[in-house]
Formats: C-alpha cells, structure tokens, sequence
C-alpha cells in the first residue's frame, strides 16, 4: 500500500508540473513540416526515450526552468530508408538547450534550431 501511495504522489507531482507522460510527435524543424515520424516522451522523469525515423532511442535529461540537456543518446541499430533523416533528427536533438512545454506543443530549441511536437494521438 506504501508503494501505491508513493506512485500516485509522484504521478500527481508530473501532472502539476505538466510532465505526465505525454508522448509527443515531431511536426516540424525550423518551421518546415518533417516528410518522416519522430517521436519523444518525457513519461520517466530525467529521461528521453522515442522512435527516430528508424531506431528507438533513449537518454537522461536534465530539465529546470525551462533548461533542457540531453546526456548521450543511445539508439537501436536497424537499418531503413530514412537514415538520412535519423541522422539530423539526432544532430538537432543533440544541439537542444531549451523547452517550452504546453499541453499542445513542445518546442525545443538549441544550437540555432526548433523542433515543434505535437501530442500524439492516443
């Protein structure tokens, strides 16, 4: 019951600062739409895990007040036809110092780059 009780002081901490779990879905970097999907959740607090154009991928994450820094990405390693595309997702997700979260939209900024997601569909 203690466990219990821990769990949901933690998820309700998650949701009054609005980190919930959301999973979001890459829309767009530097304002043009992505022709590939990329995914990111910030579910596990202090963590990064998502799909890339290809791969899953996952990293610590160190946020406050809006700061936000990305420790090594990790990624599984399959090969596709939108490798290009991983490669400056990762690029551009690497360069990130900054997020601006809402329950619509998560912009990302960094190393002179946004990327814009969006909730993803349930």
């Amino acid at each position: 019951m203690k466990h219990l009780w821990m769990a949901a002081l933690m998820l309700a901490a998650c949701v009054e600062t609005g980190q919930a779990g959301t999973d979001w879905v890459l829309a767009t970097v530097d304002g043009a739409a992505v022709d590939y999907t990329a995914t990111l959740s910030l579910a596990e607090p202090g963590r990064v895990i998502g799909q890339a154009p290809c791969n899953r991928y996952f990293a610590d994450v160190a946020r406050d007040s809006g700061a936000f820094e990305l420790g090594m990405i990790g990624t599984t390693r399959m090969a596709c036809l939108q490798i290009k595309g991983e490669a400056e997702f990762f690029q551009t997700l690497q360069g990130i110092e900054m997020a601006d979260e809402t329950p619509t939209k998560l912009t990302l900024t960094g190393a002179g780059h946004q990327m814009v997601f969006v909730p993803a569909t349930q």
